[in-house]
């Protein structure tokens, strides 16, 4: 909401705001305009209806976003920019929440532009918090060939392999929550895709399912997962050729950018919930770092520049 359309206390309309003057804001060096509503007295300025409304540290924002989606811990940001650690985690919910507002804008955007979506490929990332004995699997969409992320979920499983009766014994029995995330993420899918779009996954049983279920008219493709190479950690493969590149990559780019999905690191997800706020970060920077490679319409990158100059 623009602050020279409505008045935030008795939302009456333009004709009776008024200037009122200006105050200089020391966090960003900036004058910031003041207005007054003239139908209840009440005083407001341009930065009112902001995200960054109130905010005393404005000018880390910027550079706070970038380093989440650049394998950066917290404590290594906090110290970047000169701030408490403290101040790094609230940023994290509070730019998440912006991200994912970017990031639904961008879609509607690049369908706008690009038509409905032909292939989409599918599969789920294994992770963990605190601990391997208690794993969560990250359920994500990617457009063929664009990398572009459609959506995600976090959901826990129960520990396998050789930790299972470890993590029985140590942390009791965990519900496994996969198949509902997975669910809830073909359910966004649906008003995204059209009905005859083609997936292409791993063979994995439940996507078959849940494809079937969701999109009773789309292709699907199935490709055996192939060995891991020592390089990619388990995401790139050693077949000349792969099948499920672009997800493949794309998990890969997230292992490398997203610090606490690191193979071996000691920044682990303690919340769930915080995992997913740092996904939607990480999703932001990576559509903005394909718009430069011109991977995307010139169009969603003027629209892009237009949102980041709206919510600064």
């Amino acid at each position: 909401m623009d602050a020279t359309t409505q008045c935030p206390s008795c939302a009456a309309s333009r004709q009776s705001i008024v200037r009122d003057g200006h105050f200089f804001r020391a966090d960003d060096a900036k004058a910031v305009q003041r207005y007054r509503c003239k139908a209840c007295g009440k005083k407001f300025s341009a930065a009112t209806f902001k995200p960054t409304y109130r905010q005393k540290k404005r000018r880390i924002n910027s550079t706070i976003r970038f380093c989440f989606a650049s394998n950066m811990c917290p404590r290594d940001m906090a110290e970047l920019v000169g701030v408490n650690i403290k101040t790094v985690a609230s940023r994290l919910r509070w730019q998440a929440a912006l991200s994912r507002r970017k990031n639904r804008e961008y879609l509607r955007a690049y369908l706008d532009v690009q038509g409905p979506i032909k292939c989409v490929q599918f599969d789920d990332l294994i992770t963990f918090e605190h601990t391997k004995c208690k794993p969560l699997s990250v359920p994500v969409a990617v457009i063929n060939d664009q990398r572009i992320p459609l959506g995600f979920g976090v959901a826990s499983i129960p520990a396998f392999g050789h930790l299972a009766k470890i993590s029985r014994k140590k942390y009791g029995k965990r519900d496994d929550e996969s198949r509902v995330v997975r669910e809830a993420l073909f359910e966004e899918l649906t008003a995204l895709l059209p009905s005859d779009v083609c997936f292409k996954t791993d063979g994995h049983a439940h996507y078959r399912q849940l494809i079937k279920h969701y999109f009773p008219h789309a292709e699907h493709q199935v490709f055996q997962s192939d060995r891991g190479a020592i390089v990619g950690q388990g995401e790139l493969k050693k077949t000349t050729f792969d099948n499920l590149f672009s997800i493949n990559h794309t998990f890969a780019t997230i292992r490398a950018k997203v610090n606490r999905l690191n193979r071996r690191t000691w920044c682990t997800t303690k919340k769930p919930e915080r995992l997913a706020d740092h996904m939607d970060i990480f999703i932001d920077v990576f559509c903005d770092r394909l718009k430069l490679l011109n991977l995307a319409p010139r169009t969603l990158q003027q629209r892009a520049a237009k949102q980041t100059t709206e919510w600064g």
